[in-house]
């Protein structure tokens, strides 16, 4: 029994069953409002301001997810006609890209997130705390910077 290995699938269940809650309350959020809009004739504002909170987080913690089962979206239609030294710089520099972009996006984003905690920053319409929300943006960074750097096997199954 390997723990490391026992920890490691939990936290990759966790973080889907993260993300599937979040999109389905999207959806249900999303279908409520528009039914109070064009059957009750009343739009439901403070349901559009959770909305596009909960869109952040979903889509940080996202962007890690999709690195790590190799499912986003990208371009080797330069690399894959290489071969040997000119494949292995590309790579490297494509990492070092990749990283920088995700280091200065974290850093920004705790600093907004810091200044956000320390200033209480509320939402215009529920007055909830923004820190909770834009503190998914630093740790969707770091945790896809970690995919990108310490790559794991390709996964066996799709979702745990």
């Amino acid at each position: 029994m390997n723990t490391r290995r026992d920890w490691r699938e939990l936290l990759v269940a966790l973080e889907y069953r993260a993300i599937e809650f979040a999109f389905v309350a999207l959806v249900v959020m999303n279908a409520t409002n528009i039914f109070a809009r064009y059957v009750l004739n009343r739009s439901i504002g403070s349901l559009f301001e959770v909305m596009v909170l909960l869109s952040v987080a979903t889509y940080w913690l996202g962007i890690a997810t999709a690195e790590r089962s190799r499912s986003h979206l990208g371009m080797n239609f330069v690399t894959s006609k290489l071969s040997g030294v000119p494949r292995r710089v590309c790579e490297a520099l494509r990492l070092l890209v990749i990283a920088g972009f995700l280091l200065a996006a974290a850093y920004s984003a705790a600093g907004v997130t810091w200044s956000q905690y320390r200033s209480g920053a509320v939402s215009g319409t529920l007055g909830m705390s923004l820190w909770p929300f834009t503190l998914f943006i630093p740790l969707g960074c770091l945790l896809m910077l970690l995919r990108v750097l310490l790559p794991e096997p390709v996964p066996t199954r799709e979702v745990p």
